[in-house]
């Protein structure tokens, strides 16, 4: 599946508040839903949607911003602007907790994934530095093996036809949540690139320093020993949701940002 083009245009904004990174307090934001087309999609499957950094909360219900992107989403579809949800694939990044009162944290975002989980034909993803699935061990086993949720981590599982391969969290100190050294982190992404994925999704994704794209060098280091697959991340913002790596791979950077893919 290779991404032939983003639209400029935005197809529909979701508002929403979050904390200022400046010590500002709560500031007003809006959330971009884009369409891009690929070049061929599975039959039965008419679009995937991707999307990380939901680092916000919806105003009106008080609630997490996943929460309500899931709901504009469901709305889009039966308005006709994209394609039926339950003919469509989800796939998650990471980092949809948020506080309002303060930068940072970490809190529980399985609701958030069972609201896509329900509405969507699929879903699959990673997790992010500031989410937790669970306080135990077996509330974090039972969420992952949960009905439908595809949860990667090290990971590779097919759906649609699709080979989609995973790293939760990011490079460093692995005495911390969602976090692995560069070593262990590196050795887990060739362990999956020589399972040959189309999709690969990590929350911290790689830098581009041509197009100055910020992101781990050692994770892209290690991506481009690859060949021909889609590379789905956030966790650091880029003005532009794509750019291109050597052999065939795509980065589509989904940080606060919802991308519809679906077929030329």
């Amino acid at each position: 599946m290779r991404i032939l083009s983003i639209s400029d245009q935005v197809i529909h904004h979701i508002p929403f508040i979050t904390h200022s990174p400046n010590g500002l307090g709560v500031v007003n934001k809006v959330l971009p839903v884009l369409l891009a087309h690929v070049d061929s999609l599975p039959d039965g499957l008419e679009a995937i949607v991707a999307t990380s950094d939901l680092q916000g909360i919806d105003q009106k219900n008080q609630r997490l911003l996943g929460h309500l992107v899931n709901e504009e989403l469901d709305t889009l579809a039966d308005l006709g602007k994209i394609p039926p949800l339950r003919e469509t694939g989800v796939i998650l990044a990471g980092d949809f907790y948020a506080k309002v009162d303060k930068r940072g944290g970490v809190g529980d975002v399985r609701d958030v994934w069972q609201a896509f989980r329900q509405r969507f034909r699929w879903t699959a993803g990673v997790g992010g530095n500031h989410d937790s699935f669970g306080r135990t061990q077996q509330e974090i086993r039972a969420f992952q093996d949960g009905r439908g949720i595809n949860y990667l981590d090290g990971h590779i599982t097919c759906l649609d036809g699709l080979r989609i391969a995973g790293i939760s969290g990011i490079i460093g100190k692995a005495t911390k949540p969602f976090r692995r050294s560069e070593k262990d982190f590196r050795k887990l992404l060739t362990q999956l690139l020589n399972e040959s994925p189309d999709i690969f999704v990590l929350h911290e994704g790689p830098n581009d320093v041509n197009a100055k794209l910020v992101g781990n060098e050692s994770i892209r280091a290690e991506l481009v020993r690859g060949n021909n697959f889609l590379v789905i991340c956030g966790h650091s913002h880029w003005t532009v949701p794509m750019t291109a790596l050597s052999k065939g791979i795509q980065v589509l950077n989904v940080d606060t940002r919802v991308v519809v893919m679906v077929a030329k």
